[in-house]
């Protein structure tokens, strides 16, 4: 299984079974406590196949997860994260 993430600078970033994926949603409360009222949640942290229910599923599992991501980090020692919306489109080799 391959599939590639393809971001709308014409780059792509490959994703395997293997691969580990961070993904955060932006939250904003008024009612925080402090002053630090944006901030991201994680929901999902883990390798790719940790979200993945079956062979067939791989890509809509994927685009779901982006759907609902704001922000991805691909890599477990990555320290760059990705904006969602900069990603064009998800194929399959």
């Amino acid at each position: 299984m391959a599939i590639k993430i393809n971001l709308v600078d014409g780059t792509s970033i490959e994703i395997t079974e293997d691969t580990y994926i961070i993904a955060w949603k932006y939250q904003s409360s008024l009612m925080a406590s402090n002053d630090d009222h944006y901030y991201l949640d994680c929901i999902f942290k883990g390798n790719f196949e940790d979200g993945k229910v079956s062979e067939q599923d791989e890509e809509n599992k994927l685009e779901g997860l982006i759907s609902a991501a704001d922000w991805i980090t691909i890599g477990k020692d990555n320290k760059n994260s990705l904006k969602t919306t900069a990603i064009l489109s998800i194929t399959r080799d």
